[in-house]
């Protein structure tokens, strides 16, 4: 049996919008077990989300104060909860984060074989509830500003370069995803070092952080460009504002993406503004861009390429190698009106209205 504590901290994660799926074979406590100890899930299992210096959560918990601040640092470094220092409390803060996105990518350090084997049954039994299952979606496709028909009115957090360019600090890391299938024997072809972390007022913001590296705003442009000519797909989370990183995303890997082509439902889990158009008159039928798309939205059945475009998630990797320039991203249709939440803290709050959760305790 597992200790009570899991059970208690996979209760509380799932009540997160973001949510923590319950497996009946109890995998999901399994996860847990492996980034926990015991003593870890059970202080997890009662932080909040908005964060709390160590004084105030040893006196709402009546613990004491010098051993739990250590616990607390420990399990910061373990990429357990999140630690940072506030200015208007002139302390350090901790807090409560969300499963994904969030606890599970800061293992990225930690994850070995065991752990990355666990996660692949917990990604085939879960296939994604509720994170994917209900709206809004998680991630937002952002399409490089080359991939756009130029008489377009693309608004800033529809264009990567633009997220990169109005940011105050960048770094890179990892991609999680890519290690994760690597341990078990399925190694990526496309680049690792692709997860770009952004600050969108604070500068020097990763220079203390151990998983990512500090880099210029024109090395970022640089990444996002050489992700793109690599054939990844760029996703942000999907508010208007404030966006904290640009995953350069493959269906190989990717958690998220994985399960558009897995679970045959290409658009149920992003949201995108754009789809693909082609022009007849130009499109020779060299295949260039079927062999860039990872969805199968392209074929050609005769002489020039045609466009499965239920499928199509308007990520513009196939416009930008198109050697006749016949591709474009045009609004798809019924999007005139549509914007993402506004802030993280809306999509929390139209998530749990969603999913029919209440996570104003954990505030």
């Amino acid at each position: 049996m597992p200790d009570e504590a899991y059970v208690r901290l996979a209760a509380v994660l799932d009540t997160i919008p973001n949510g923590f799926a319950h497996i009946e074979d109890g995998t999901h406590l399994r996860v847990l077990e492996w980034i926990f100890t015991a003593e870890e899930a059970e202080l997890a299992s009662r932080l909040k989300l908005r964060g709390e210096t160590a004084e105030e959560i040893t006196a709402r918990l009546d613990l004491p104060l010098e051993e739990t601040t250590e616990l607390l640092e420990t399990m910061v470094g373990k990429g357990q909860i999140s630690g940072w220092m506030s200015r208007s409390a002139n302390a350090r803060k901790y807090a409560l984060m969300p499963f994904a996105v969030g606890l599970y990518e800061e293992q990225l350090e930690r994850m070995d074989e065991e752990f990355a084997r666990l996660m692949e049954e917990y990604f085939e039994r879960s296939k994604g509830v509720p994170l994917f299952s209900t709206n809004p979606p998680i991630f937002k496709i952002v399409p490089v500003n080359k991939s756009v028909s130029t008489d377009l009115i693309v608004h800033p957090y529809e264009q990567a370069e633009k997220l990169v360019e109005t940011s105050a600090s960048w770094g890179v890391r990892d991609c999680i995803c890519k290690k994760q299938k690597g341990l078990i024997g399925a190694p990526c072809s496309y680049p690792m070092t692709v997860c770009i972390s952004l600050a969108p007022r604070k500068e020097n913001a990763f220079d203390d952080n151990e998983l990512t590296t500090p880099i210029s705003k024109d090395e970022a442009l640089k990444l996002l460009r050489d992700s793109a000519e690599a054939g990844l797909v760029h996703c942000t989370m999907n508010v208007q504002r404030n966006q904290t990183y640009i995953c350069n995303c493959c269906t190989c890997c990717c958690g998220v993406l994985r399960a558009l082509t897995e679970y045959d439902q290409p658009n149920a889990f992003v949201d995108s503004d754009f789809v693909i158009s082609i022009d007849a008159d130009l499109c020779s039928g060299c295949g260039t861009c079927v062999d860039r798309c990872q969805f199968d939205v392209l074929s050609i059945p005769e002489d020039i390429s045609v466009a499965d475009k239920d499928r199509c998630i308007g990520c513009g990797v196939c416009v930008i190698e198109c050697p006749e320039n016949a591709l474009t991203l045009v609004p798809r249709e019924g999007r005139e009106d549509v914007e993402p939440p506004e802030s993280l803290m809306d999509w929390m709050t139209k998530k749990a209205i969603s999913r029919g959760v209440d996570p104003s305790e954990l505030m």
